[in-house]
């Protein structure tokens, strides 16, 4: 078995270590690499600190050629669920522990799902829809981080995988994705979690697929998709979709995330023939524009994208 690897933005002196310093950073998790004509699956783990512009190494993913994927944090720990292994789809759930920079696998989800989402409300896990043994998936379950226990709750209206996900208001909201057809969904479906129950619109103006979603200030955004540099911007208290301001690259399967009041958004493919993006750009809501960032240790798509408060090294 091959790793796929990273240039080297950083070295194992630089490795994070319990010290006098911590901040809250960025973490890539695994993902796909475009090497020639194949791809190879990362079993890297990597977290840039903005106060310093400097990449660290963490503890490597436990598995290798591990794809589709859904990566989310909690508190300062990531979870890891699902996906596909050697065409095998998942239902295994791993931990990473922020304070012992290890992976350790924790309950699996009630049935196996890839291409899914994951997102935290309220102190619980959530994994929402996604494809199954027997195509898209309704299915959504949550995850108690203290007993350690999966329990199902209420099924999406509309089955769909490769959605958009996110939590604005106490409310979870899915976009778009893929429906049982194949075709895009054009879908909002939201969640009240004090009721347990679902609704949902249908518009020709939620078109999106294979782009992330994040929440800041109130709005949701959805970043990219197929060969899209865009920015959709959603405000839940009015129900409006808006244009935001393009991207400096179109980015299909990117990761994103929230730090320090910014977007960043990260890796991606230009096409769906690639090339892969190894660099990262941020929205600035006060500016109201997007800024290209440096480099990543690699370029890479289909990875993880969260944030945590770690404790590094104070030089």
């Amino acid at each position: 078995r091959v790793r796929a690897r990273c240039r080297p933005l950083f070295s194992h002196s630089a490795s994070l270590v319990v010290s006098s310093g911590v901040a809250e950073v960025i973490v890539l998790v695994g993902g796909r690499q475009v090497i020639g004509m194949n791809q190879r699956s990362l079993t890297v783990v990597t977290c840039f600190n903005p106060q310093n512009s400097k990449w660290y190494p963490l503890a490597s993913l436990p598995f290798y050629d591990r794809e589709f994927f859904s990566v989310v944090s909690a508190g300062d720990n990531i979870y890891l669920s699902g996906g596909t292994e050697s065409g095998v789809i998942l239902a295994d759930v791993w931990c990473y522990m922020s304070l012992l920079d290890n992976w350790n696998l924790v309950s699996r989800m009630t049935i196996p799902r890839c291409r899914h989402n994951s997102l935290v409300h309220d102190g619980k896990l959530y994994t929402i829809a996604g494809l199954g043994l027997a195509g898209s998936l309704d299915h959504v379950e949550r995850y108690d981080t203290i007993t350690n226990q999966w329990e199902t709750v209420s099924p999406l209206p509309k089955p769909v995988h490769s959605a958009a996900a996110t939590v604005c208001g106490g409310k979870i909201y899915v976009f778009g994705g893929v429906n049982e057809a194949g075709r895009s969904a054009g879908v909002l479906q939201s969640f009240e979690p004090l009721t347990s129950t679902w609704s949902f619109i249908e518009s020709p103006m939620i078109d999106n697929k294979y782009a992330p979603a994040v929440t800041l200030n109130g709005f949701i955004y959805i970043l990219g998709g197929p060969y899209a540099r865009a920015t959709t911007i959603y405000d839940p208290e009015r129900g409006n979709i808006k244009a935001g301001p393009n991207m400096n690259h179109s980015r299909q399967f990117c990761s994103a995330a929230i730090l320090d009041g910014k977007i960043y958004a990260t890796g991606g493919l230009v096409s769906s023939e690639g090339p892969a993006l190894g660099n990262m750009e941020t929205f600035d809501p006060g500016t109201n524009a997007w800024t290209l960032l440096q480099g990543m240790p690699c370029p890479l798509f289909r990875h993880g994208c969260v944030t945590i408060k770690k404790y590094i090294q104070s030089s």
